[in-house]
């Protein structure tokens, strides 16, 4: 007895008949062998029931060149004063510290790089200072050096007056001596620290 149309599993599927299974007629099969056929999905293969051979390549189904060429990588990019200027300033401004310097100097001949970030403003500035002290003379104290630099400079300094009552106070002086007594007392050879 035949299935009837309500009797078919939905999960089997339809039920071929041996007509619809008769393949050997389709352009895209041909018969190797007795029951055994090449099927090609998109490829017509030689009719009949000839021993199979491999095909030809049709040259009309080679696949096709890409459209758009194939990207070549991008070359490395030119360095030029303005695009390392563009990078400092991209990364300091993605770097969560509120101060810091990236600096590359000359030094009679010898070129010297320093980069400090830090949150506290005057940590900055004294490394910076420090740094640029010992490159300009390595035998001289640092402190010695910074004094000519700004000595030396045409920016006056302005120093706040707790310096002054600090320098006095290294003195065994008292507030019934003279300036020349001042003088005298820090004129040593070490120089004036503030």
């Amino acid at each position: 007895m035949d299935p009837g149309p309500d009797d078919v599993n939905p999960e089997e599927g339809k039920i071929l008949s041996p007509e619809e299974l008769d393949i050997a007629d389709d352009e895209h099969v041909t018969e190797i062998d007795d029951g055994r056929y090449v099927v090609s999905p998109d490829v017509r293969t030689d009719t009949g029931r000839q021993r199979a051979r491999t095909p030809d390549p049709d040259p009309t189904l080679e696949r096709e060149p890409d459209p758009t060429p194939e990207r070549e990588p991008d070359p490395t990019p030119e360095l030029t004063d303005a695009s390392v200027h563009e990078w400092l300033e991209q990364r300091f401004a993605e770097n969560n510290s509120r101060y810091g310097f990236d600096v590359t100097a000359k030094f009679d001949g010898s070129v010297s790089q320093q980069q400090l970030v830090s949150n506290d403003i005057v940590t900055v500035f004294e490394s910076l200072l420090l740094w640029y002290a010992r490159q300009v003379d390595s035998e001289t104290p640092v402190e010695e050096v910074l004094g000519i630099l700004l000595s030396e400079s045409s920016v006056p300094v302005r120093y706040p007056p707790g310096s002054l009552k600090r320098l006095v106070r290294t003195t065994d002086l008292s507030p019934d001596d003279t300036i020349a007594d001042l003088l005298v007392a820090v004129g040593d050879d070490d120089g004036v620290r503030l």
